[in-house]
């Protein structure tokens, strides 16, 4: 995971005030968020589909490190400790949000993917093993910079930022093709395997 980097000062200061909030300052815990917030913002923004929930998601976050305050070990680097916290909240919260009944219709091909990946056709629950097969068959038919972004982002679970990266290009890019190929992989379900989206 490539987490936004960090100045040595801003660290040296997050270490002090983690050793205050130690040593009994809970408002020193102010500091840390005001220095970690917004790359975190940017590392749950890479995982949510619902930018409206990124908010809470990072909070979440907060809360919960400052639970686990006592498991980090001064100058061994905050941030990348905390931004591992506030990907795993990130992605229970993807879970939960493509189990919803309603986004999971509206959104049936990317929960799809996410089910499938990894894994040897076999029968889901509420998808036959036809389908399956015809999916995994579809991502296999992708080509090029299409095909690796999505490998990319489901088969090896890497954030935007690193695919952007990767190919030299920005997270919107990456966006742009997951939303492309997502579309490409329904249409090829429909035309090859007679599966709509609704029906998946």
């Amino acid at each position: 995971m490539m987490v936004p980097m960090i100045n040595e000062d801003a660290q040296l200061h997050i270490d002090q005030a983690v050793q205050r909030i130690r040593n009994g300052e809970r408002d020193a815990y102010r500091v840390v968020i005001d220095l970690c917030e917004a790359r975190l913002r940017l590392i749950v923004a890479g995982v949510l589909p619902d930018a409206s929930v990124v908010e809470d998601v990072v909070q979440q976050a907060f809360v919960l490190a400052y639970t686990k305050l006592e498991a980090y070990q001064i100058g061994t680097g905050f941030v990348p400790w905390i931004a591992t916290i506030a990907r795993y909240e990130a992605l229970n919260e993807r879970r939960r949000w493509l189990a919803d009944r309603s986004l999971r219709q509206r959104f049936a091909i990317e929960q799809r993917i996410e089910q499938a990946v990894g894994a040897e056709p076999a029968p889901l629950e509420g998808i036959d093993q036809a389908t399956i097969a015809g999916l995994h068959a579809c991502i296999d038919a992708l080509q090029g910079r299409a095909a690796a972004v999505v490998k990319a982002h489901y088969f090896a679970n890497q954030t935007n930022e690193i695919i952007a990266t990767d190919h030299g290009r920005t997270p919107a890019w990456v966006r742009l093709v997951l939303h492309r190929a997502r579309s490409a992989l329904g249409d090829c379900l429909k035309s090859k395997h007679g599966v709509r989206c609704a029906e998946l």
